[in-house]
Order: C-alpha cells, then structure tokens, then sequence
C-alpha cells in the first residue's frame, strides 16, 4: 500500500506531471470492493426493485467510503462479500435477515488468494425504507443497518491488516468496538449481537456475537493468537511457493501457538472463525507434505478443529 511514495519521488524526478496526475487519480481507491448480494424471498409483496435498490445502496456505502487514512491503488482494493438472506418481512421496511461475511487477500508471489473471513450473522435484522441515505457517523449511531455494514467493513479491514502487520489490526478492531458501544440500549434490546451478553450466538456454527469478535481481538489475554494470526500469514503462506518447507514449518508452528491458546481458551470464537475459513487450505498444504508430518498434523488440526476432523483425515490419503 505505501509503494506509492517512491512511485511519487521517481514521477516526481521524471518532471512528467501528466503521469503524476494519472498516478495520483490511481492511489487514492477506497479500501473495499466488496459485492452485495440480497437475496428475498419472491412470494413477498414487495417490488423486487426495491432490493436492487438495497444492493446498489448498501454497494456503494461500503465502496464509495474511505475508511482508513491510507492510499491505495484499484488493484490493492480487498475482495469481499456480503451476502443478505431476508428471511421475513414481519412489516413495510422491516427485515428479519441473515447475513454471510467473506473477504479474502492474495498470497505472495502467486495468484493464490486466502480466505480471511467466513463469518455467519444470523441477527443481521434492520429497518431500511427504499432509497434511504445511509448516513453514518464513527462518533455516535444513526442507523441499525449502517452500524451492522460499517461494523464489518471495520472487521474486515482489521483482518486483512493483522495479517500484514504484527497486531496490525488494533485500529479497526477498536472501531468496530466502538461501533458496538455506540449502539444505544433500546437498539441492542431490539436487535442482537451488540452487546457482549447476547446469548443463542454458538461458535460452533461459526455464528458471531459482533461485540464477542472485536474484544476477543483486543484482549491481551488472547495476545498469542494475534501473533500466530500474523506469522501463519506473513511467514507461512506469504512464503509458501518460494520455500515450501521452511513455510510450512512456520505455518505448523503458528498453529502450535494457537493450541496452547485453545487449551486455555476452549470455543474462543475468533479462532473458530479461523478454521472455518482456513480448513480447505490446511488440507491442501499439507497434503504436499511427507507422512510423518501428515500424521502429525491430522492429529494437530482435529484436536484444535473437532468439528472438521472428518475432513482433516483427508491429509493423509493423497
């Protein structure tokens, strides 16, 4: 993202000012490019013009906002998705909805990209009347459902920063904290997931308490798994298609670090998430590896992913 500075001094040097300004027009790209997807069901009275709407006004929020204080260019934008099931409209501009989080952010000398999120809200509940504004403000509350799509584009960003910088994260992380205190008491009583005593919201199916997330990340109790979070990213995979051996050897030793976290934290959600966004990789990482290391980490992976060992065995049959 700061390769720009030397692109500058050399554009700069080169006294070409059309190039600089062709450069500049390039840099200052909005952080996401994130596609939504609202999906309704058809035997509701409702023009389906008015989620088409919804997803060309939910778009360009979380495209058109700059979030972060960095430049960066079109190609460096972070992939992701939203995907909103509208599963009841109890009345007129009222939606009882679920809704499914991804991003993903290549990996280093290939044309790879690894998944950072996979998250399951199944509280994404809102109000939203057709070509609404979506006003919002980090300082205070406006809307339910600018909350709920300024929340995750924080977490994303988060995400995608913690794997490119030890606890590179902190920023947005404390700003989707702050989203979640922001929320006032007669909202979090009418829509759930804000506050960090919401019940119902399991780690097993990889559903999220969004209070639950943002503190996980910042508590100092959980620093380890930060650590692993970053070294599995920037040591491992980041390294994997120039050094197989060595990469592997940090990612085995990242999930280390995670299992000694898990034992002292069992069912920490944020290391739920991971699993579920990373098991298919793990089992194609180390299904390129000798037996001796299959074995081991079959063992390694069930014991921290319970719920995916089945798929874990899948190692040492290639």
């Amino acid at each position: 993202m700061m390769q720009w500075r030397s692109t500058f001094s050399s554009l700069l040097r080169g006294g070409c000012i059309l190039a600089l300004i062709l450069f500049f027009a390039n840099t200052h790209a909005q952080e996401l490019n994130c596609n939504v997807t609202i999906n309704a069901p058809k035997n509701q009275n409702v023009d389906p013009q008015v989620f088409r709407n919804m997803e060309s006004f939910f778009r360009e929020f979380l495209n058109g906002r700059k979030w972060t204080n960095d430049n960066y260019k079109d190609a460096e934008r972070i992939r992701c998705n939203i995907i909103i099931n509208i599963n009841e409209i109890p009345t007129e501009g009222e939606y009882r909805a679920s809704a499914i989080i991804q991003s993903q952010r290549p990996v280093f000398n290939s044309n790879y990209n690894t998944t950072m999120l996979n998250l399951q809200d199944k509280s994404f509940d809102f109000a939203y009347s057709d070509l609404q504004n979506l006003d919002y403000n980090d300082n205070g509350f406006t809307s339910q459902i600018t909350s709920l799509l300024a929340y995750y584009a924080y977490i994303i960003l988060a995400y995608d920063y913690e794997s490119f910088g030890k606890e590179g994260g902190t920023t947005y992380f404390q700003r989707a904290l702050l989203l979640c205190n922001n929320v006032p008491a007669n909202e979090k009583t009418k829509y759930k997931g804000w506050s960090q005593f919401d019940g119902g919201m399991s780690f097993t199916t990889g559903t999220i308490n969004r209070f639950v997330l943002a503190d996980n990340w910042l508590n100092p109790r959980y620093k380890d798994m930060r650590t692993a979070f970053y070294s599995y990213h920037l040591s491992g995979l980041d390294k994997l298609y120039t050094d197989a051996f060595q990469a592997r050897a940090s990612i085995t030793s990242s999930l280390s670090i995670l299992q000694k976290v898990n034992t002292d934290n069992p069912g920490l959600l944020p290391l739920r998430n991971f699993f579920i966004a990373k098991n298919a990789e793990l089992i194609n990482i180390y299904s390129k590896s000798d037996m001796a290391e299959r074995t081991m980490i079959i063992q390694l992976l069930s014991t921290l992913d319970p719920i995916n060992s089945d798929k874990y065995k899948q190692i040492g049959k290639n």
